[in-house]
């Protein structure tokens, strides 16, 4: 059962690109509610319930997994999960249209993405954490960054320019 929930739901399985797939589980997850039209709130306590568990899966089930797979395993992607779900709780109350929510989202996707990938300081310092901790911080502070980076964009009015 721990591996399904390390893996959410299977994605870290995948043969290419696992954590991307485990990313975009939660960017799925998020455009989804978007789209529904959840309130603030809801949206805001349904981010804050899947970084939590993304975290608390990744550091109660990671050193097992570590141990059988090795440092970092690919098939751990529920860092993944809780680093894109901090990315997007900077962003919960904008009401614009259905493009930008759209553009939103993938941008806010992108930017995690990138940051996890290229791990600018203290990124790639907090990966050399051992252990299971080191699996999930990293992708906390990627998702820091990406978030204020999306919010920024967003309060300089970079994406309604898009749709204007």
């Amino acid at each position: 059962m721990y591996k399904l929930w390390l893996s959410v739901f299977g994605a870290g399985f995948s043969p290419l690109i696992p954590g991307t797939c485990g990313s975009a589980v939660v960017t799925v997850l998020f455009l989804l509610l978007l789209l529904l039209g959840t309130g603030p709130l809801p949206l805001l306590l349904v981010l804050l319930a899947v970084a939590i568990h993304g975290a608390v899966v990744t550091v109660l089930f990671g050193d097992r997994a570590i141990a059988q797979y090795g440092q970092d395993p690919s098939m751990i992607v529920s860092d993944e999960q809780c680093g894109q779900a901090v990315t997007y709780l900077w962003l919960w109350s904008f009401t614009n249209g259905t493009a930008e929510k759209i553009t939103i989202t993938l941008a806010g996707f992108i930017l995690f993405r990138f940051f996890d990938i290229l791990k600018p300081p203290p990124v790639r310092q907090l990966e050399k954490v051992k252990g299971a901790w080191g699996v999930l911080l990293d992708d906390i502070m990627a998702g820091i960054y990406a978030g204020v980076v999306l919010q920024i964009c967003y309060h300089l009015g970079l994406f309604s320019e898009l749709y204007t």
